[in-house]
């Protein structure tokens, strides 16, 4: 047989709703006097400068990995910068990666500013390499330009003036005896061609019994 509830039937709670209520009530009470996990910000305790300074301590010791990693933390300071690409500059200057990579790190490290030790390396890889003559001489005298005007050691100042010297020399020795078209973007390796893939016949045999040009 139905039942009709009325309206103050349905204000009044039931054994049901009693016992669902105080549930809840003391879930809420266990859940606020629960330990949250804290969340812990570590900061780094030691700054750019100090970077610096141990990565250099790494790097007196041979201990490349570890000067790097320390050179890296010390970013986005244009000291840093410098560092590294003294860092791959050193680790193989014959080597074309290490070339690219501390070409990099120099340039970034110039943009961010005043940085006359830096046009004077990226001066000096380029003379290195032999080619960008006049981007290593306007290298040259802006780190002179710079150096001066930070007022920089004697030593440092002439360090700056031979690499402009050799800058300057290495121009007027490039009008005097032009080099072949290659030389601007490889130095002085001529590039290799490359061997023109052979075709394959229909039968599998090659249509190009012969090697391509060396």
């Amino acid at each position: 047989m139905g039942r009709f509830f009325t309206t103050r039937e349905r204000g009044r709670p039931g054994a049901l709703g009693l016992w669902l209520t105080l549930s809840l009530s003391l879930s809420l009470s266990l859940v606020g006097c629960a330990k949250l996990p804290l969340l812990t910000i570590i900061k780094d305790p030691l700054d750019p400068t100090e970077h610096l300074q141990l990565g250099q301590a790494y790097e007196k010791k041979g201990e490349l990995e570890l000067a790097e990693r320390e050179y890296r933390l010390a970013l986005p300071a244009a000291q840093a910068y410098l560092a590294l690409g003294n860092l791959y500059f050193n680790r193989g200057p014959t080597e074309r990666a290490n070339q690219r990579a501390a070409e990099g790190f120099y340039r970034q490290a110039l943009i961010l500013g005043p940085a006359p030790e830096a046009a004077n390396n990226l001066a000096w890889l380029y003379l290195e390499e032999g080619r960008l003559f006049q981007t290593a001489e306007r290298l040259a005298q802006r780190a002179l330009r710079e150096g001066r005007a930070a007022k920089l050691g004697e030593k440092v100042i002439q360090n700056f003036e031979d690499t402009l010297r050799r800058a300057q020399r290495a121009l007027r020795e490039e009008a005097q005896s032009p080099r072949p078209w290659y030389w601007r973007f490889y130095g002085g390796n001529r590039p290799r061609r490359k061997a023109p893939a052979k075709e394959e016949s229909p039968g599998g045999g090659s249509l190009d019994p012969g090697s391509g040009p060396s």
